[in-house]
């Protein structure tokens, strides 16, 4: 029988000894420099350890930590829901009293050295005895979430004041999911759909409204669900004979969108245009009446004698343009064989409608052909405000009348001019087309104006 030798033992006892300091170091070292706050408490429920982060967070020394100095005054402790925390409910003392781990539990406390509340979530493990089973203390993490809590805060401060919006707004308002069921609605929303809020979540859009598929709400409902981009439009819903404005877009849940009942707005905005049309045709009538055919007011392009020129143009501005114009005038003239006051009318009544152009909207082009029949056409473009059709008359008719975005005075000089007057004008520019022919036709009004 052979016995251990003595050194043997000692060198293995030292061995494990080294490795026990080497454990205890590197747990210090980690309990030492961790970001989380740690405190250890005895089965007494006394504070016997904590780490500078956990003395960081909570503003105190170690002496106030295990009681031993007081705390601050106003220091404060209280629950999530805002009552104050007692000693019994913290977690630590819940592990070390049901010997199970306590985790996710929320608090906060207030110091008056922080000037705020600060708000912690708290995972307490209990220490069991190996032998009896009984706890014999708990170590508790604490890690701050203050700027969580915030965020939250103000998340559902944001959630709050939309939905408060929402509610309250006058348009029907509706959020659909991916499937296209509905999942919000606001009052107005009911109003509009005809049906209460209970009757609409849940349900799918299609299903209720199936008058609508193929229809531009589809189309447009679609194509913002896809996320292309929101979008704006106007469509009629002939269930209930009602036009709609809607605007809809992509949510992370699927689409929203608003919808405005325009009808009232669009059958206003229909006999204002049914108004304005009257109006045109009872001016151009009056204009065309009075100057004895001459002028002849054209609302659109089709309302012109013919397809703009658009080639061999002659550029107005104010140091040229002007020249060249009345010379290509004449050519044409002599072209077709004008006598020396036909002649000498067209260029004056090319000079004025060039000269209003240059004048009145910065510049423009001009363009001189000759038609069959011996008709010399003249054509003025240009870019400038336009004529209102309230200053129609005046700006044609009236010798001297100018302001801006008229003709100014040489209206009433082209009509004496020549045979006919086309002109065009809208909030982007104006047209005026000059014809003359090699004789003159008598107008029975035109020794009155």
């Amino acid at each position: 029988m052979t016995h251990p030798d003595p050194d043997d033992q000692s060198d293995g006892l030292d061995s494990a000894r080294r490795a026990l300091a080497e454990s205890e170091r590197r747990y210090r070292t980690l309990f030492e420099t961790m970001a989380q706050g740690v405190y250890y408490q005895d089965k007494d429920g006394n504070i016997t350890t904590a780490n500078p982060a956990m003395l960081a967070l909570l503003g105190l020394n170690m002496d106030q930590m295990q009681g031993l100095a007081p705390m601050p005054e106003g220091w404060r402790v209280l629950r999530e829901d805002g009552a104050p925390l007692t000693i019994e409910e913290r977690a630590s003392i819940q592990a070390i009293r049901t010997r199970k781990p306590v985790m996710g539990a929320i608090s906060c406390f207030f110091n008056p050295k922080f000037g705020e509340f600060r708000w912690l979530r708290a995972n307490a493990t209990p220490e069991l005895d190996p032998v009896t089973g009984e706890s014999i203390g708990a170590y508790t993490i604490f890690e701050d979430i203050t700027e969580r809590r915030r965020s939250e805060q103000a998340a559902t401060e944001a959630a709050r004041t939309i939905a408060t919006v929402l509610e309250n707004v006058t348009d029907a308002y509706f959020a659909l999911d991916k499937e296209w069921r509905y999942i919000y609605v606001n009052p107005q929303g009911e109003q509009t759909a005809g049906f209460s809020r209970e009757q609409l979540i849940g349900r799918r859009i299609w299903d209720i409204y199936p008058e609508i598929l193929g229809t531009g709400f589809q189309k447009q409902f679609e194509r913002a669900m896809a996320g292309d981009a929101p979008v704006t439009f106007e469509e009629y819903y002939t269930a209930s004979q009602t036009w709609y404005r809607a605007h809809a877009y992509a949510t992370p849940e699927g689409l929203a969108f608003y919808l405005r009942n325009i009808t009232n707005e669009r059958r206003a905005s229909e006999e204002r245009r049914f108004a304005e049309d009257r109006q045109r045709e009872f001016m151009r009538d009056v204009l065309a009446s009075v100057t004895g055919g001459k002028l002849r007011l054209c609302f659109s392009a089709s309302d012109l004698p013919s397809d703009p020129p658009s080639t061999d143009g002659i550029p107005l501005t104010l140091t040229e343009g002007l020249r060249p114009l009345r010379r290509r005038a004449e050519e044409a003239a002599h072209t077709v064989g004008f006598d020396s006051n036909r002649t000498y009318d067209l260029i004056t009544a090319a000079g004025e409608a060039g000269m209003n152009a240059v004048v009145h909207a910065g510049g423009g082009g001009a363009y001189v052909r000759i038609l069959p029949g011996q008709v010399v056409q003249i054509w003025i473009v240009d870019e400038g405000p336009g004529i209102s059709i309230e200053n129609l008359p005046r700006a044609t008719l009236e010798k001297g009348y100018t302001t801006a975005g008229t003709l100014g005075h040489g209206m009433k000089m082209m009509l004496r001019a020549v045979d006919r007057v086309y002109l065009r004008t809208t909030s982007s520019g104006a047209t005026v087309v000059l014809e003359q022919s090699p004789y003159p036709s008598d107008s029975v009004l035109l020794s009155d104006w």
